[in-house]
């Protein structure tokens, strides 16, 4: 528990400057949206002037801008990427924190378990994300209340708040799988950013042409589409079964090397 409280408190100032850039995020994303709320003709001739590539890249061929459900649907993917990237870089900071302040000869020559800390620390990790998916869906109904949003709006966001989550899951497994595989440390973090903006890349480059739109398969962006959680619309059984999948793929690997890693 110790060490449990020991990396959460050293996370706190970070995690803090995450959640008021989302409040700040959501604000801003509702002064936007009163100039689009209910001008859908207005809304409509902007899209249609907008090149059918650049639309489809957006998912903006599919969502209706002048309505808080669609909007939300549009700023969603952005949401999604800020997210992962925090979660990212949680789990890159897991192992190359220690190292990189030449701490870890202290903290793992503690009498407990090196799968014990790293649970501990993996486990406040998990927290700051579920507190600063918590803090997103909080900011969203409060930035959104002003449009008179109904049941649908906070059924929808509260699904995707859960998918957002789920991914963030997901990628801090991936970045600490990364920090327990790496031998340069100080690197962590750039190698679990530069592969998320790449697989983020993905889901666009998919969007394009039919003849790429395998590569969606390989983009977890691409599992859980803003638009169709926050709208309701059904969802492919992939992401559902590939998510586990590749969590439990990280989680079982990283542990594996954590054992033998020389630290």
């Amino acid at each position: 528990m110790n060490i449990f409280k020991r990396e959460f408190s050293s996370n706190l100032k970070s995690l803090l400057i995450w959640c008021v850039s989302y409040l700040a995020m959501m604000a801003l994303a509702s002064s936007e949206f009163a100039v689009y709320n209910g001008q859908a003709d207005e809304v409509n001739a902007f899209l249609n002037s907008l090149p059918e590539a650049l639309k489809q890249a957006f998912s903006l061929d599919t969502v209706r801008l002048d309505i808080p459900e669609g909007y939300f649907s549009y700023i969603g993917g952005f949401l999604v990427l800020a997210s992962v990237i925090f979660a990212g870089l949680a789990g890159a900071q897991i192992l190359s924190k220690e190292i990189n302040k030449k701490t870890s000869e202290t903290t793992f020559a503690l009498p407990v378990t090196r799968q014990r800390i790293v649970s501990a620390k993996l486990a406040a990790a998990a927290l700051s994300c579920v507190i600063l998916t918590a803090v997103t869906f909080a900011g969203s109904l409060g930035a959104f209340a002003r449009f008179g949003i109904g049941a649908d709006f906070i059924t929808g966001v509260g699904k995707f708040m859960l998918v957002v989550l789920a991914l963030q899951m997901l990628f801090l497994l991936f970045g600490f799988f990364v920090s327990s595989l790496s031998r340069r440390h100080k690197r962590t973090g750039m190698i679990v950013a530069a592969v998320i903006i790449g697989v983020y890349l993905l889901s666009f480059f998919s969007k394009l042409n039919e003849d790429v739109e395998f590569l969606k398969y390989f983009s977890p962006f691409e599992y859980f589409p803003a638009a169709a959680v926050v709208q309701g619309t059904d969802l492919e059984l992939f992401g559902f079964i590939a998510v586990p999948l590749l969590a439990i793929g990280f989680f079982a690997g990283a542990y594996r090397l954590v054992a033998v890693k020389d630290l």
